[in-house]
């Protein structure tokens, strides 16, 4: 008989969202001036007619964040365990700074995959 557990996939999402975010604020704290490319890639986006209005009201709402309070503001939203933090980090701008390796062994080798796969054994 196979033994299944309940598997909260919203909170795994919302989890390994957190976690890679936790990596980009790094890579931020690190070398601050990424945040400029950051801003070059909202700033591109915004400028390109054919891109969701969807998608580029939560780019304005990053890049509005990063006006307003600068690399200061943006750490502390990447640290935030708020819905609305989960939220802005939904529609993140930071997948051009953050680095792939460490992105794919987040998202294939984290705890709750290695559960979720466990449990289905």
């Amino acid at each position: 008989m196979i033994s299944f557990r309940l598997v909260n996939w919203h909170q795994v999402i919302e989890e390994r969202s957190y976690e890679m975010h936790q990596v980009v604020a790094d890579v931020l704290r690190r070398d601050p001036g990424k945040l400029d490319k950051v801003v070059e890639w909202i700033e591109a986006r915004l400028a390109d007619p054919d891109y969701s209005i969807h998608s580029k009201d939560a780019l304005q709402e990053w890049l509005d964040l990063i006006h307003a309070r600068g690399l200061a503001g943006v750490l502390e939203k990447l640290a935030d365990r708020s819905e609305d933090a989960f939220r802005m980090r939904h529609s993140s701008p930071f997948a051009i700074i953050m680095p792939q390796v460490k992105r794919a062994k987040i998202h294939w080798w984290s705890p709750e995959f290695s559960a979720a796969v466990s449990a289905l054994q």
